[in-house]
């Protein structure tokens, strides 16, 4: 019987001895390269997700501002279409808000946000890593679909069903979240939530939860989808600068990534999940302007006042009436910059958490 220990060095990023060279003394085939997708059961679970709080609260500190400004621009009643689109009414909005509230004005509704999406995350990530694992080994086993395929399958739908799964969690803390960034006066938590249970009941917190749906779950599918695509793309145009001794190997080949690609890897990620977050935000940017502008309509601009009510296809059109086409384009700019940031962000930190957080298991047979 044949005996052979490996250990696999994840949080290096470098395969141990015994793997590389097993089946070579003696004269064997080489052994196929590994892929360095680490798989969700080899997770610590437990550490990722502590260590997961703290690195996802970090970047949502750092970019909750484009949020604040993209739900004002989305909001905020102007003259004339394509006024609220561009770089130059994003810096109009922020020294708006900065003038009149101070930094801290950018800050509305953080709260919220970084409590009530710690349990979403946990949700989004779980059913992410656990769907695209169970989805990888059934399109591999069962149909003949490369490898790039396979992995652009599995995250189209992996990250259609996280999302899907999330929605629960998300839209309540968006519509409250929402709701304060655009009140004319600061609002706590509290006050809005009672506000919102007297003025709508419990469906108040769900409001627009099917255009939300509507909008993240095919959202979160193209970008895990297009994400996986452009870092293919750009890979191949990469490949051959890598220098002598790849044999031509097939670009799709992680292993080879991983072992030549170094930091270049890394940046490639990186430009990828750029250009993700700009196509799903061009393609997706008007539902999110009639959801948000639709989710915070039913406000109260004083406490005991009667919430103004409205409908998704009146916002529709009054928005049309008003602005024309250049009116659903709304907070483009912010919510382009705030997607492709942290996209890059998330995918990054993803990507490190996952490799800090691994089980080193001894497999003998």
């Amino acid at each position: 019987p044949r005996s052979l220990l490996a250990r696999w060095s994840w949080a290096s990023g470098r395969r141990h001895p015994t793997m590389a060279t097993a089946g070579l003394a003696g004269g064997g085939p080489r052994p196929a390269l590994q892929s360095p997708e680490i798989e969700w059961e080899r997770i610590n679970k437990g550490r990722f997700f502590v260590m997961g709080t703290g690195v996802f609260s970090g970047i949502t500190t750092c970019l909750f501002p484009l949020s604040v400004i993209k739900t004002r621009m989305m909001t905020l009643e102007t003259k004339g279409g394509g006024g609220n689109v561009g770089l130059r009414a994003t810096v109009k909005a922020v020294r708006s808000v900065v003038s009149q509230e101070g930094v801290l004005g950018l800050y509305r509704g953080f709260p919220t946000v970084v409590t009530g999406f710690l349990p979403a995350r946990l949700v989004y990530l779980s059913t992410l890593e656990s769907v695209k694992s169970r989805l990888k080994k059934f399109l591999a086993a069962n149909t003949q679909l490369e490898q790039t395929r396979v992995v652009a399958v599995s995250s189209f739908f992996s990250g259609a069903c996280a999302s899907l799964a999330s929605q629960t969690i998300f839209v309540p803390v968006d519509v409250v979240s929402q709701q304060q960034m655009v009140s004319q006066n600061r609002v706590r938590v509290g006050d809005k939530v009672r506000a919102i249970l007297r003025n709508e009941g419990f469906r108040g917190f769900y409001r627009g939860y099917w255009m939300s749906v509507g909008l993240f779950v095919p959202g979160s599918a193209m970008w895990w989808g297009s994400y996986s695509m452009y870092k293919e793309q750009y890979w191949k145009l990469l490949a051959p600068s890598q220098g002598e001794g790849t044999g031509g190997a097939s670009p799709s080949d992680e292993s080879l990534r991983a072992l030549q690609g170094g930091w270049r890897l890394v940046g490639i990620q990186a430009v990828s999940a750029v250009s993700a977050g700009c196509t799903t935000s061009l393609v997706t940017t008007p539902l999110d302007v009639i959801k948000t502008r639709y989710q915070v309509s039913c406000r109260s601009s004083q406490a005991g006042t009667e919430a103004q009510r409205t409908t998704a296809y009146k916002e529709v059109t009054n928005l049309f009436r008003k602005e024309g086409l250049w009116g659903f384009y709304r907070g483009l700019f912010p919510r382009m910059t705030a997607s492709s940031l942290w996209g890059t962000s998330m995918i990054l930190a993803y990507e490190f958490l996952k490799r800090n957080c691994v089980v080193t298991e001894e497999y003998v047979d």
